[in-house]
C-alpha cells in the first residue's frame, strides 16, 4: 500500500495535479479553464484579475500606473474590482470585451499582438491564458467580486527553502483557501518577488534559484494574500553539529543563535568594555561616550554593568531623539515632502513630535507602524468642521495643543 501511495504521488506531480491535506485533488486554472472548449466559467476576481497581475498588465509600469496607458487604466495590482470591470467592458474605444464575437475583443487582440500593442506580447493566441479570458467573455464577462467567497489564506509549499549549493532550484506551489472551504492551486496566477536577488531569484512560475550565500525571502502575492518564504544557503560549513556549542542567556539570543546555526555564521568573541560602550552608545543615542563615562565604565566591576548601561542609554533623551530621527527618515518626514508651502515646516515638526512622544514613552513598534499606516486624519465620528477646529489648535502661535495627542 505504501509503494502504491508513493507511485500515485509521483504520477500526480508528473501530470500537474495537487492534493489537499484531506487527499482531495486541487486543480489549476489552466486545467479547468485553459481549454477552448472548457465548460466552466472562470471567475473575474479569482482568475481574470490575478492573471492581469502576473502578466504585468495592472502593474505600475503599465495600465496600473496613476495615469494608465493608452486611455486604459486599471487599479494597481487589481485592488478595485468594480473599477477594473467597468474599464474592461467599456466600449468607447472599441470592444475591449465583445460578448457577441469574443475572439474580436481587444482584451484578447492586444496582449497577443494581433493588434498593435505598446505593451508587447503578454501571452500567445490559443494559450491557456488566452482561453481563460476567452471563456470568461463567452460566459458573459461578469463581475463576480460581490458573490465570490472571501479570501482566507495562502498556503505555499515548501514553506521554507534551504539550499546547499549555488545554482540549485526549487519550484513553489501556492494554494489559495477561501472562507467557504474551497481551495485551488493558483501558482500560475501568483506574483512572486525576491527580496534580494543576489541570494535568490524567482521566476513567474515560482521556480526559486539560489544565486548566493546568505538568507532572504521570496514573497508570493495573490488577492489579499502576501506570504513570505524564507530562503537560505549557509555561508560556511559550520552548521548543525559543526556549529560551536553556545549557551545564549535570553530567548532573543536563543532565536538569533538558532538562525546563525543554520547560516553557519559563528558569533565573534565577546568584545571589550571599551568596544561595547562605543557600539551601544552609537546604536542607541547616535553619539560617542564621554571620556569620563568610559573610565567609569571600565572601573565598574558589576556583572550586570552592560545590561545596566543599556537601560541607562534607553532612558536618555538622546535615545528618543536619535531614533525619532531615524524613523522620520524611514517614513519620509521632510518639509519638502509636504504639499502645503505655508505650513510644511510645522507639519514636518508635528510628524516628528508624534513619533518622538511614542518612542519616548516606549510605545510598541507595531503600534507606531499602525498609527502611521492606518491614519485617517479625522477621528472616528468627527465631521469636517470638528476636524478643522481640532487641527487649528495645533497651529496656534500661543500654547498650541501638542500634535502627539492625536
Amino acid at each position: 500500500m505504501k509503494s502504491l501511495t508513493i507511485t500515485i504521488c509521483i504520477l500526480a506531480l508528473s501530470y500537474g495535479f495537487a492534493y489537499s491535506s484531506q487527499g482531495e485533488t486541487i486543480t489549476t486554472p489552466s486545467q479547468r479553464y485553459g481549454q477552448a472548449d472548457a465548460t466552466e466559467a472562470p471567475s473575474f476576481r479569482q482568475h481574470i484579475i490575478p492573471l492581469l497581475g502576473v502578466r504585468g498588465c495592472n502593474g505600475r509600469e503599465c495600465h496600473g500606473s496613476f495615469a494608465g496607458k493608452g486611455d486604459f487604466q486599471l487599479s494597481l495590482f487589481g485592488y478595485d474590482f468594480d473599477k477594473d470591470h467597468k474599464e474592461l467592458v467599456r466600449q468607447e474605444e472599441g470592444p475591449r470585451t465583445d460578448k457577441d464575437a469574443p475572439e474580436n475583443s481587444l482584451f484578447l487582440l492586444k496582449p497577443t499582438m494581433q493588434e498593435k500593442h505598446r505593451g508587447k506580447l503578454r501571452f500567445k493566441k490559443n494559450s491557456w491564458e488566452y482561453n481563460l479570458i476567452l471563456n470568461w467573455i463567452k460566459n458573459g464577462a461578469k463581475n463576480d467580486s460581490k458573490t465570490t467567497p472571501e479570501f482566507d489564506r495562502l498556503e505555499v509549499s515548501p514553506s521554507a527553502l534551504h539550499f546547499s549549493k549555488t545554482g540549485q532550484t526549487q519550484k513553489l506551489q501556492v494554494i489559495v483557501h477561501w472562507q467557504d472551504g474551497s481551495s485551488e492551486d493558483i501558482t500560475e496566477l501568483t506574483r512572486f518577488r525576491s527580496n534580494d536577488e543576489a541570494i535568490a531569484t524567482v521566476d513567474e512560475n515560482g521556480v526559486v534559484t539560489i544565486t548566493g550565500k546568505g538568507d532572504t525571502h521570496v514573497i508570493a502575492f495573490y488577492d489579499n494574500g502576501v506570504q513570505p518564504v524564507p530562503v537560505l544557503q549557509p555561508v560556511s560549513e559550520q552548521i548543525g553539529d559543526a556549529f560551536p556549542n553556545l549557551a545564549p542567556p535570553t530567548k532573543v539570543d536563543q532565536l538569533i543563535i538558532a538562525k546563525l546555526r543554520k547560516l553557519g555564521v559563528v558569533p565573534s568573541e565577546i568584545c571589550s568594555d571599551e568596544e561595547f560602550l562605543r557600539r551601544a552608545s552609537l546604536d542607541l543615542t547616535g553619539s560617542l561616550p564621554l571620556p569620563s563615562e568610559i573610565r567609569e565604565f571600565i572601573r565598574n566591576k558589576s556583572k550586570t554593568k552592560r545590561s545596566d548601561k543599556v537601560e541607562e542609554l534607553l532612558d536618555r533623551s538622546g535615545y528618543a531623539a536619535w531614533w525619532t530621527t531615524k524613523l522620520s527618515d524611514f517614513t519620509g518626514n521632510n518639509p519638502q515632502n509636504q504639499n502645503d508651502p505655508v505650513f510644511r515646516n510645522d507639519m514636518a515638526r508635528q510628524w516628528y513630535e508624534w513619533i518622538y512622544h511614542r518612542v519616548k514613552t516606549n510605545a510598541p513598534y507595531d503600534k507606531i507602524a499602525e498609527g502611521l499606516i492606518m491614519a485617517t486624519s479625522r477621528e472616528k465620528g468627527e465631521d469636517f468642521l470638528q476636524f478643522a477646529k481640532g487641527m487649528s489648535q495645533h497651529f496656534k502661535t500661543e500654547n498650541p495643543v501638542p500634535f502627539h495627542t492625536r
